[in-house]
This record gives structure tokens, sequence and C-alpha cells, in this order.
């Protein structure tokens, strides 16, 4: 069984530069219904930009918290 999740993310862009040094390894997010979720911030590497990351977000989980996918909405 697979669960989804919705969120917003505002990572400025000094934060983000902390993830590429190698300071942080995930990003902590808290979805639409209050959930907290630990993610690994390699899966935000293609949505980066100058500002940072920002956006509406979608991920997908399975019944062993692996991510399935995770996808800008």
């Amino acid at each position: 069984m697979t669960r989804r999740f919705e969120f917003n993310i505002n990572l400025s862009a000094d934060k983000t530069h902390r993830i590429y040094q190698g300071q942080a390894r995930y990003i902590l997010v808290y979805t639409d219904n209050g959930t907290s979720l630990q993610l690994p911030a390699i899966n935000f590497q293609r949505y980066v930009t100058e500002q940072g990351i920002q956006g509406r977000f979608e991920v997908e989980i399975d019944d062993r918290n692996k991510i399935i996918r995770l996808a800008a909405i």
C-alpha cells in the first residue's frame, strides 16, 4: 500500500547551499495534514534554482517508507 502526501517547501538559496556542502542530508517537511516527513535532500536536486527550492510537491511512499515518486505539482 502506498501513501501520498502534499506539502509546500520554501528553502532559501543559503539553506540549499548547505545541502550541497554536505551539512544537511535531509529536508524536514510538514504535509498538508500535519504529518512530518524527513526526506533525503538528494531527491530535491532537480528542483534547485538560484533562489533555492520553492514550490508545491507530492511524494508517494511505499509501505517500507521508501520514496516511490516525488513531483512538483
